[in-house]
């Protein structure tokens, strides 16, 4: 049998923001690290949404997001070019995939991946990229709706709401939700994949209000 050699090790240099600085550990989380250094770490990413069993004033408001359960998680994978749905119990594939890849979403880091942690996701072995955070620090403005992001850049929107999902899930609508879900995710890949190609998005908040914001997403 022929001798193998052990490949050289391959670094990136990121650089970091000053959150790193002031939280005292020795690993970077991904909120410490610009994005571009995300993008030049990860070639592959998967665009994340879920949708959950209760509503938040169901289980006691924000502070309770771990209590909210997952009825249906959806994701693009940018390395097979594929959609995907899990149900509840398919949810370790999913961590795997997101132990994997750059997980991007919208609010993601507000939502999707706390409420994934019950599940057994480490967010210290996650690398996030939140479309949601960067434009509001971009924008410097608060509460920007995938809704308004969809419609300027895309122009098209969501197909229903959260609230709506809640529902079917409480009458076994699973499908509906699958449904919804896939759309959401299909909407906020399409977002990312306009700002890495053009260099920006565009915000509608209404007919007459539209905004350019210039974005660097490669």
């Amino acid at each position: 049998m022929a001798g193998s050699q052990d490949s050289p090790a391959i670094s990136t240099r990121i650089k970091l923001n000053a959150s790193y600085w002031r939280h005292g550990y020795g690993v970077p989380f991904s909120e410490d690290v610009v994005p571009s250094s995300l993008f030049l770490k990860h070639r592959h990413y998967l665009v994340l949404d879920i949708e959950t069993q209760r509503l938040v004033q169901e289980v006691g408001g924000w502070d309770h997001v771990d209590k909210l359960g997952i009825s249906v998680a959806c994701a693009y994978d940018s390395k097979t070019d594929q959609y995907l749905s899990f149900l509840e119990q398919d949810l370790p594939k999913l961590i795997e995939l997101c132990e994997e890849r750059l997980v991007v979403g919208y609010n993601i880091r507000g939502f999707d991946l706390p409420v994934m942690v019950p599940y057994g996701l480490n967010l210290k072995r996650v690398d996030a990229f939140d479309i949601m955070y960067d434009l509001e620090a971009l924008t410097r403005q608060r509460f920007l709706k995938l809704e308004h992001v969809a419609r300027g850049t895309l122009g098209t929107g969501k197909s229903a709401d959260g609230l709506m999902a809640v529902e079917w899930w409480k009458t076994g609508q699973i499908q509906k939700i699958i449904d919804y879900c896939m759309q959401d995710v299909k909407v906020t890949r399409d977002v990312f994949q306009y700002g890495r190609q053009n260099g920006f998005v565009k915000l509608q908040r209404s007919e007459e209000n539209i905004t350019s914001v210039p974005v660097q997403w490669n």
